[in-house]
Order: C-alpha cells, then structure tokens, then sequence
C-alpha cells in the first residue's frame, strides 16, 4: 500500500503489516514531517494512489507532449531570426532556452522510500524490545520476604566482627581482668560463707582488712574505764551486742583480754550474757568488773566464744 506525506506530498510504498491493527505514527524521510497512519485508511488510500497515478501518468504525458511543442516552436522562431538578421548578426546577449525537470527524480524517491522502511522498521524493533524487556522484568520479579530479625542479626554480626578485628591479646587481657574483679568480689560478699567452710581463710581476709563476722553479731559502744570500790581500784567494761540478722539469733559468751604494750595477753575472762537469743535487729548490754587489773595493761581485747568455756588466765 502507499502513503503521502501532508506535508510535502512525497509518497511512500510500505506493507500493510508494518501499520498493525490499530495504526501508527510515521515519519517522512524527506521534510521529516511525522503523521498517524491508521489501519482503516488503508482501503481508502489503494483507490486514491491508484487515480493519483493515472493523473500522474497523464499530466507527465501532456506536459512531455507540451514541452516537445515548445522546443519546437523555439527551433522554428530562432531559425527565423537566423534568416532576418544574417549570419553577422551578434547573438551572445540572448539565453537559450532552459529545459525544465522535475523536481524530484525516480532514483531519489526511491532512496526517500527506503529511508522511510528503514526508520518504520527500527521504530518497530524498538517498541517491540521495548514490550518484551517489561514483561519478562514483571515475569521474573522476585517476592520481597521481609525477615523481622535480620536487624537483631546484622546488629549481633557487627559486634561480633568489630571484636574480631580488634588486637586479640588486648581483648583477652579485658577478658582476664573482668574475671578477677568478678571473682574479688564474689569473695567479698561471701567470705563469711567461705570462711565457715574454710576458717583458715579468716586470716587471709583479715591480712587485706576485711573482718569476718560468721556469727552474725557485734559489738558496740564499748567503753572501760576505772572505778575506786572500797577503796581499791577496779576496772569496768561495758557495752551492748547487736543482731546483724533479719532472723533470731543467739548470743554466745563475751572473753575480754588484757594486752601489753606489745600485744601480748596478760590476763583473761569470759562473761555470759543474761540475754541468750536476740530476734532480728535487735540488741541486748553486758557489764563486767576486774577487780585489780594488772598495772601493765594497754589495751583489752574483746571477741565473742562459745558458752561454757570460762578461763581466766594471769601471765
């Protein structure tokens, strides 16, 4: 079938195939003019390229017949002029005649032609690639799954590679020192538990200062002093236990010793409170009197013992 340009008039022979079902735009390969070309026009255009060629024909035929009449009415004219002027006539002022063509030859139109084909062609090539790459990218479209814990995870490996790029040997003496500290102050907390398994361990913990109370009591307010009675000098000392427990507990004897200016033990006694059980928190006093303490004595030492073992020791 063929088609014409609006613009320019310069027509084109294509396939029907090439416009499709429902049309499409083309281009002219001549004055680059684009148009639509719908499939329904395509019964109406064979009808009138047909005519549009008979005219074509016809008027080509009357103007060649046309132009031929004229060459040779211009040969009879100037054979004429020949005869009336005589051959010394200067002729060089006058144009011969110019022979028109048309304006656009066979082998042109058929280059418009194949240009024309070839710009359908690869319109065609593109908007079909075109459709294809959009179907099979919507075909092979992955399902999204979205995994709730994959942040948890990525948060676990990126901790888990930020120590794994650090300086091994600085991490396993952090490492080292954590589990001493941790282990320091397990001992702390429980060397009263430890030392009842272990009582030789009481002195370690007393050697770094800290006290060992596995009987859940202690003194307070101690106070001694010296007293004129009967005309003799004796010694007083005074004070009160306390309940460190939220439960009852029992109170244990009271030994009180006498040291020297050298630490040493000179005289000793043991008292029992009238109090034997004390509830939680609670707190009962004792009173003791040393009638003519030794004249050496520093300091006197107090500690808690078993009930039932009285002594009395004089150095």
């Amino acid at each position: 079938m063929k088609i014409k340009c609006p613009h320019c008039s310069t027509s084109y022979e294509i396939k029907a195939e090439a416009l499709g079902p429902e049309g499409r735009s083309v281009k002219c390969a001549k004055c680059g003019n684009r148009w639509f070309v719908s499939s329904e026009d395509e019964e109406d255009l064979e009808p009138i390229s047909k005519a549009g060629t008979d005219k074509t024909s016809n008027d080509t035929a009357a103007d060649a017949a046309g132009a031929d009449r004229d060459e040779a009415d211009w040969a009879a004219d100037a054979r004429e002029e020949t005869l009336d002027t005589g051959p010394d006539e200067d002729l060089d002022g006058e144009e011969e005649p110019e022979a028109f063509s048309p304006t656009f030859t066979a082998p042109e139109t058929a280059a418009d032609e194949d240009r024309f084909a070839a710009d359908m062609e690869s319109e065609q090539d593109e908007d079909d690639s075109g459709v294809e790459s959009d179907i099979e990218s919507h075909a092979k479209r992955p399902k999204i799954v979205v995994n709730p814990d994959k942040f948890r995870k990525d948060q676990i490996g990126a901790v888990m590679r930020w120590l794994a790029r650090r300086n091994y040997k600085r991490v396993g003496g952090l490492a080292l020192f954590g589990a001493a500290l941790a282990v320091c102050t397990v001992l702390v907390l429980m060397r009263n538990d430890i030392v009842k398994q272990s009582p030789d361990l009481a002195s370690l913990f007393r050697l770094v200062g800290l006290d060992v109370n596995l009987r859940g009591l202690e003194f307070r307010n101690l106070r001694t002093f010296t007293e004129d009675e009967s005309g003799k000098t004796v010694l007083v000392v005074e004070g009160s236990i306390r309940n460190l427990l939220e439960e009852p507990n029992t109170v244990p004897a009271v030994r009180l010793s006498i040291r020297n200016a050298g630490s040493q033990e000179i005289y000793a006694w043991t008292v029992e409170p009238r109090t034997q059980s004390l509830n939680g928190l609670d707190e009962t006093r004792f009173r003791t009197i040393l009638a003519d303490p030794p004249n050496e004595s520093s300091d006197i030492q107090v500690r808690f013992v078993d009930r039932g073992r009285r002594q009395v020791v004089l150095e």
